[in-house]
């Protein structure tokens, strides 16, 4: 083993919790935090990205989105932590058919992106916006808008967003609202309610899942990609859908397993795909596992 090796997995043993985040359990939903790099210019994020803060010279500027898309009928919830008396309006929350990368960041969610087809947004009442209130709101089965408020206000708005295409969670901290928090998400099934893990820093032991690590993306960042390509393969018993060329570059072979059971990407467009989009190209499953050939 090598020195560079050795140093990666004791940073992989380092950043493990004593205790496994619901991202670990079958089916659960996960991990959500604010992208961290397409965001309104007055915004700074704190709490591993979970926390968004516009500065209060303007009441605009202050868009954010969610690092990962969120699947149909996923409730994103998230509670107000501080507002302002110099402005009036309140939070907008809404949903993008648009990955962030490719959305140039407005001042303004509404009108400046609901004019598009493609984004929806609503506003909510300044009664609903009040520090310490919590805040749901989802995509439903009818590709409808709807939100939820501690104080029992509801809502519920049709919407042009295609809910077979993947979807990313919008919030504009707008006007009063000049913070915010992420509480994670959760999803109703038919037996139990799904959740989801704000925390980006956790991974699964190597003998968790077969042999796949799950992988912090700044653990992912550090390996040098000869490093990933050299991660020895180990038999997960899943039954694998093989492509032969890479579906993301269509250059390298497609070496790379995901928790889906697709081998269709190489390593380095595996690494790209779960920081930008976090879902398998070819059945939009979320990439919570990853093992590298």
């Amino acid at each position: 083993m090598t020195e560079k090796r050795k140093e990666t997995k004791m940073q992989i043993t380092r950043n493990e919790s004593p205790h496994q985040c619901v991202c670990h359990k079958r089916r659960s939903l996960g991990a959500l935090s604010f992208h961290s790099h397409v965001k309104g210019h007055l915004i700074t994020l704190g709490e591993g990205g979970r926390r968004a803060t516009r500065d209060e010279s303007s009441f605009r500027h202050g868009l954010v989105f969610s690092e990962r898309p969120v699947q149909t009928r996923e409730k994103v919830r998230l509670r107000i932590e501080r507002s302002s008396s110099s402005w009036h309006g309140s939070l907008r929350v809404g949903f993008a058919n648009v990955s962030p990368e490719k959305t140039s960041v407005p001042p303004l969610a509404i009108p400046d992106l609901t004019d598009c087809e493609l984004y929806a947004a609503t506003t909510l009442p300044d009664s609903a916006c009040e520090p310490g209130s919590e805040i749901e709101f989802w995509i439903d089965r009818l590709g409808c808008l709807c939100t939820r408020s501690s104080d029992g206000t509801t809502s519920r708005q049709s919407t042009t967003l295609n809910i077979h295409w993947p979807t990313w969670a919008m919030i504009d901290v707008y006007g009063q609202t000049t913070a915010v928090v992420l509480l994670g998400s959760k999803k109703k099934g038919l037996i139990r309610t799904y959740t989801s893990c704000p925390a980006l820093t956790h991974n699964t032991h190597e003998n968790d899942d077969g042999g796949f690590r799950h992988m912090s993306k700044e653990i992912l960042n550090s390996m040098s990609l000869q490093e990933q390509r050299n991660h020895p393969p180990k038999n997960t018993g899943l039954e694998t859908f093989n492509c032969e060329d890479c579906v993301v570059c269509c250059s390298n072979v497609s070496d790379t397993l995901l928790s889906c059971g697709h081998r269709c990407v190489c390593g380095p467009c595996a690494i790209r795909v779960y920081d930008k989009f976090g879902t398998c190209p070819l059945c939009r499953q979320c990439i919570r596992l990853v093992q590298f050939n």
